[in-house]
């Protein structure tokens, strides 16, 4: 039986003794299938920390590789769910279950052939510890119900269980389900009520193989839904460290003749520091397991380096194993494990065939998802060259921008903003949206962008500048179609004028909780046929409105549908902070960009006009800085004290020179990229707004776990400073860069 590389207990050796729960466990089980004709037995428990189910004990049946691992403690769409949550009896039939795999796909994986499901909750005195399943096949009668003595029996043998566990939690035993399951064989002595019996203990003296199984395929299941290097390196150590009694984990990756710590838990920064960048031509345990392709053993700490130099951990003196990463026919990396200092035992030949299998599905891991964040950061790039660098700075609005690209697929689309500055001195806002996600979406969407900055330039209203792009594109042969939504707006008087091109209309919120209705006609997207005429509506926007201009990936339609999913971005719109909209943009995203998955790129456009009477006209100021001159900073205090001076704002002086420079040094020395520093003067305060025009897009790093600090953190240390003098303060996304934006209040005298 292959368990685990280290000579400590771990699930399904042969000879382990069972806890006291284990055994409760087994002896329910064993009583369950010797009463019920069913084709599946497990106990499911709460895993410790986690709002999930976890399988804690099965017994091993042709079909118990199907048990679902972990179940969502929140999804009652799920039997054993709904047992937990309301302590009842739950029978699945066949026909539910069936009607549960069409809503979530996923769930055919553990119910492949038609069956049914009773879960049958673990409830005693008003504490509900887990749930006693079992499956019946129901391939022959898909209709037949569950036999109402076998709900009876499973019902009895779960209370008797219960009260098992309570008295054995008044013991301090531990009841939680275990990172890897005990998979047990059915039939036992302890069938018989003889609860002092080992794993090995079988009526044919066989043990099985499954608890294996179930580790590879746990595995293979976690990577297969990887999309971020800390996702593999989770699964590595729940299916890897842990079961295989380590006590700290490494994985690298070779790159440029270089092994680079993709992620580590357990090992400290030095160790991780000492490691990170070893050339592979090094006499070092981690270079020497890459370029010889072998496993080794050190049992005294790290192996010594041919050319004497000390090793980096060896203090310790915990015994380390070095395993390979192989992929695509090549070592591309190491993993290290260290194990307990008073370890004595050595991996049997299963225990490394296992660990090479699990750690060749990692190397595997790590190549995909290497290869997806290269293309994903030049998709992005690409992507974001494509939108506006800055958003233009005026008395009369204020604005706020967001991007996310989608996280599936080529996370490469079309979705669009621009302000364009329009030659009779009004502001255009423009959001747009071209079909599909590729290449191509983008190519079109940057034929969309120029020809509109063109159009505009010439003076054309947004219905021409609609018709003039649709005859644009089908002159291209453009493969895909696009919605644009164009406002104009005259910040003398305010009054727009609005055309829409298949694209969904803004929302308009002229005072707190308020929405402005929109009658204007939605013409044809762009590009699908001859002739189109679109038409545009005059709109007044009055002094403190806030408008949206987004596109549908905005709109989270799922439970709610799209009328519904619209409805609440208005009223977050309407309830939402109108004094800064930098947080009011990140509210109105929150959801999107907390979903795992994005399916679809989005944008979105903030505007609050802010009307021209010359009472009310406020002060702005704006400053450009060349990229690496750390020199200007000087330069931008001293023009900081002459502006307030005329603002009559000395009294924040010296905290906001302190509070600015150090924002735009960091701007100059990480952003690497040129600096734009804006500040308004309005009632009641100061605003400042230090924008690179860098896109900085992600790429691959090291990714260290979180018992590791850091080294990047230390640079910010002087945020600090910012934090406590600013009244408020954030960075968001801007464009093709960033926006670290600061509020300093002034006192009733100075506003």
């Amino acid at each position: 039986m292959c368990a685990g590389i280290a000579e400590v207990p771990t699930a399904g050796r042969p000879g382990e003794r069972l806890s006291l729960c284990d055994r409760a466990f087994v002896s329910a089980l064993r009583e369950v299938r010797t009463l019920l004709n069913a084709k599946n037995f497990a106990a499911y428990l709460p895993r410790p920390g986690r709002a999930r189910l976890g399988v804690a004990v099965a017994l091993d049946t042709p079909c118990s590789f199907t048990l679902p691992s972990e179940l969502d403690l929140h999804d009652m769409r799920m039997p054993t769910v709904r047992a937990f949550q309301t302590g009842e009896l739950v029978v699945a039939e066949a026909v539910e279950l069936r009607r549960l795999v069409r809503q979530a796909p996923a769930f055919f994986m553990h119910t492949p052939f038609p069956m049914a499901m009773v879960s049958a909750p673990l409830v005693a005195e008003g504490q509900t510890f887990g749930c006693l399943n079992v499956q019946w096949s129901r391939t022959c009668a898909p209709e037949m119900p569950v036999p109402t003595d076998d709900l009876h029996h499973l019902q009895r043998i779960a209370d008797k269980l219960a009260r098992r566990l309570l008295h054995l939690q008044e013991a301090e035993e531990q009841i939680e389900a275990p990172a890897i399951p005990k998979f047990l064989p059915p039939a036992s002595a302890a069938a018989s009520g003889n609860d002092a019996v080992d794993i090995a203990d079988s009526s044919d003296g066989s043990v099985t193989s499954s608890t294996c199984l179930y580790q590879l395929k746990r595995l293979s299941t976690e990577l297969a839904e990887a999309v971020q290097v800390r996702d593999v390196i989770a699964a590595a150590k729940t299916h890897v460290m842990s079961p295989f009694g380590a006590t700290a984990l490494m994985l690298c990756r070779a790159q440029e003749a270089r092994l680079h710590v993709v992620g580590s838990s357990g090992f400290s920064r030095d160790e991780v520091g000492s490691v990170e960048g070893t050339l592979l031509s090094d006499p070092s345990p981690e270079a020497e397991t890459v370029t010889r392709v072998e496993a080794r053993l050190s049992r005294t700490g790290r192996l010594p380096a041919r050319t004497g130099s000390p090793p980096a951990f060896e203090a310790d003196r915990h015994p380390l194993g070095y395993m390979p990463l192989i992929a695509n026919g090549h070592a591309i990396g190491c993993c290290t494990l260290r194990f307990p200092s008073d370890w004595q035992g050595r991996p049997t030949d299963e225990d490394i065939a296992l660990a090479a299998l699990m750690l060749g599905q990692i190397g595997q891991a790590l190549e995909r998802i290497y290869a997806h964040e290269v293309e994903h950061a030049f998709a992005l790039t690409m992507q974001q060259s494509l939108l506006p660098p800055r958003l233009p700075l005026n008395p009369e609005t204020v604005l706020a921008s967001r991007y996310l690209a989608a996280t599936q697929g080529a996370a490469l689309g079309g979705d669009w903003y621009d302000v364009v500055s329009l030659p009779d001195g009004g502001i255009g806002l423009a959001v747009g949206d071209v079909e599909g996600h590729n290449p191509q979406a983008s190519g079109v969407m940057g034929h969309l962008r120029s020809a509109l900055l063109a159009y505009a330039s010439e003076g054309h209203q947004p219905a021409t500048i609609l018709e003039r792009i649709d005859m644009l594109l089908r002159a291209l042969g453009a493969s895909h179609y696009a919605t644009c939504c164009c406002l104009w707006l005259d910040t003398t008087t305010g009054s727009g004028k609005l055309a829409t091109a298949g694209h969904p209309l803004p929302l308009i919120s002229p005072a707190p909780g308020e929405l402005t209705p929109l009658d204007v006609p939605i013409g044809p997207p762009l590009g699908l046929g001859d002739g189109q005429h679109y038409q545009e509506r005059e709109i007044t926007l009055e002094p403190g409105s806030v408008t949206a201009l987004f596109t549908d990936g905005l709109l989270d339609v799922r439970g709610l549908g799209p009328e519904g999913a619209l409805a609440r971005l208005g009223s977050k719109l309407a309830g939402g902070d109108r004094e800064n909209l930098e947080t009011l943009a990140d509210d109105l995203i929150s959801e999107r960009r907390r979903q795992e998955v994005l399916d679809d790129d989005l944008a979105l456009l903030l505007m609050r006009f802010e009307g021209v009477q010359p009472e009310q006209r406020q002060d702005v100021a704006r400053m450009a800085i060349q990229r690496y001159d750390l020199q200007a900073v000087a330069a931008v205090r001293h023009r900081l004290r002459d502006l307030l001076g005329r603002w009559n704002a000395e009294s924040i002086l010296d905290e906001l020179e302190l509070v600015l420079s150090e924002i735009v040094t960091n701007a100059l020395i990480h952003g690497q990229s040129d600096v734009d520093v804006r500040m308004r003067r309005h009632v009641g305060g100061i605003r400042v707004e230090v924008q690179d025009s860098s896109p900085q897009p992600p790429v691959p790093t090291v990714i260290v776990a979180d018992d590791v600090m850091n080294a990047e953190a230390e640079s910010g240390r002087g945020l600090l400073i910012v934090d406590a003098l600013a009244k408020a303060w954030g960075s968001s996304p801007a464009g093709r860069g960033k926006t670290t934006w600061i509020e300093m209040a002034l006192s009733p005298q100075a506003a």
